[in-house]
């Protein structure tokens, strides 16, 4: 019996061997990443920094006026940021996001449906032409895209409430990876994500709901899901159907 323990024993330490041998020729991947902001980026920033540690060379693409999206922010690691100039301000992205952080913790629930929908689409329409205009500093920069096609990614990290990332991926020819926080109704995560979750027993985000609904709130709970579903919709037909047409046809769009 000792004899045949000693026998596996060398067996086994052949692969490990070999494995600890193989380690220094072994290199990390190229990561891009496409980040959203605040609660986001700290969602995001975990598997950004766990990647650097790991070995990989990490590129963020961002803009100059992001509040939360920096170096500063992340642990010492191997990273690159490409910043894209910006008409907007931080000051400006901070006010939109306050209005929607603060009507959605003390107004929202005053509000009857067609109120909340108007109030949420009004926030909305002021980050998409943000979101826009840094999807337009990018795309126009000729530059920049010739750069990342040499530099030659495995693979792109994207948060969708920033809308671009899957389209750089299909650009690039790149597979693409989505971190999510959440949206309001479960909107992007039922429609995008393919996520299930019924409105009559799931409550959507922005609602105080839990699993326990009376059933005037599944009603409710309901009318807001399928009314974040149209809000959805509508932005992207009306906002980003032309402007990613563009893209994928042309390969770059005029800032």
């Amino acid at each position: 019996m000792a004899a045949v323990r000693a026998s596996v024993s060398r067996l086994l330490l052949l692969p490990a061997l070999g494995l600890l041998c193989s380690s220094p020729c072994v290199s990390g991947g190229k990561v891009l990443i496409w980040p959203g902001e605040y609660s986001h980026w700290l969602n995001m920033k975990t598997i950004v920094e766990e990647l650097s540690q790991k070995g990989h060379k990490i590129t963020v693409i961002t803009h100059s006026a992001t509040p939360t999206v920096s170096n500063s922010s992340l642990a010492p690691g191997n990273y690159h940021f490409e910043i894209l100039q910006v008409s907007f301000t931080r000051q400006e992205v901070q006010q939109n996001v306050d209005e929607m952080l603060k009507y959605w913790t003390y107004d929202m629930h005053n509000d009857n449906l067609i109120q909340a929908s108007l109030r949420v689409k009004d926030m909305i329409d002021i980050g998409v032409r943000q979101n826009q205009e840094v999807c337009k500093a990018f795309f126009s920069d000729t530059e920049l895209l010739e750069r990342l096609r040499t530099d030659r990614y495995d693979v792109l990290l994207s948060d969708p409430m920033s809308i671009g990332g899957e389209l750089l991926a299909e650009i690039l020819g790149l597979p693409f990876i989505l971190s999510m926080r959440f949206s309001f109704g479960n909107t992007m995560e039922r429609l995008c994500g393919q996520l299930p979750s019924p409105p009559s027993f799931v409550p959507g985000i922005g609602f105080e709901y839990t699993d326990k609904m009376t059933f005037a709130q599944r009603l409710k709970n309901f009318l807001f899901c399928i009314s974040q579903d149209i809000l959805f919709k509508v932005v992207a037909v009306t906002k980003w159907d032309g402007f990613v047409t563009e893209v994928l046809v042309v390969g770059t769009i005029q800032a």
